[in-house]
């Protein structure tokens, strides 16, 4: 029977295999867990990168990119939440008292007008200009508030305005016959 050599020694001063923690600190990294993964992986490489420094494992380059990759989490966590806030505070309702309106120029005395207070549209269909209609509703953010005013005349002009709060927020005018002026606001860009 052959002689069995004995395992090879490591270098002198450099502990054997690879460091856990640097391990551990990729695995957690990519896994995520809602960004606790990436707190831990942050935490897993610094400690891995002592421990490597002081023992001369292998691992470095799995603890840096455990702690990289854990920030990007952790920023990443931390912008989802930001948005979810954001989110929910447009999704409040807030009681506003809105005026939409319609007029015509230039010959145009008539239109077809649509309009929305949030989701309930309605339409006056050859509505006399100047036309108006008057509303206080509970809108949240995500709900829109529209009017579009189409001239039903060969020529002229139509205006469409919406005022919410005394304050007027859209106003657009178009020229030429069947065409359309829309107003749209959302109070998420106000």
């Amino acid at each position: 029977m052959p002689a069995q050599n004995p395992p090879a020694e490591p270098a002198e001063g450099r502990a054997p295999g690879m460091s856990v923690p640097a391990v551990l600190a990729l695995v957690l990294s990519v896994l995520w867990l809602c960004g606790a993964g990436s707190v831990l992986a942050i935490l897993l490489g610094i400690t891995a990168l002592f421990r490597i420094r002081r023992t001369g494992q292998a691992g470095r380059g799995l603890a840096v990119a455990g702690i990289v990759l854990g920030v990007l989490g952790v920023v990443g966590a931390a912008g989802g939440m930001l948005v979810g806030i954001k989110t929910q505070e447009a999704a409040k309702n807030r009681r506003i008292a809105i005026i939409l309106e319609g007029s015509g120029s230039g010959g145009a005395t008539s239109a077809d007008i649509t309009y929305a207070f949030g989701s309930t549209t309605s339409q006056a269909p050859d509505a006399a200009l100047p036309w108006r209609r008057q509303a206080t509703a509970d809108l949240s953010g995500l709900d829109v508030v529209q009017v579009i005013v189409r001239n039903r005349q060969n020529g002229g002009s139509v205006t469409c305005r919406i005022t919410v709060d005394g304050r007027l927020v859209k106003s657009a005018t178009v020229s030429g016959g069947q065409a359309d002026a829309a107003c749209v606001y959302d109070s998420i860009d106000h």
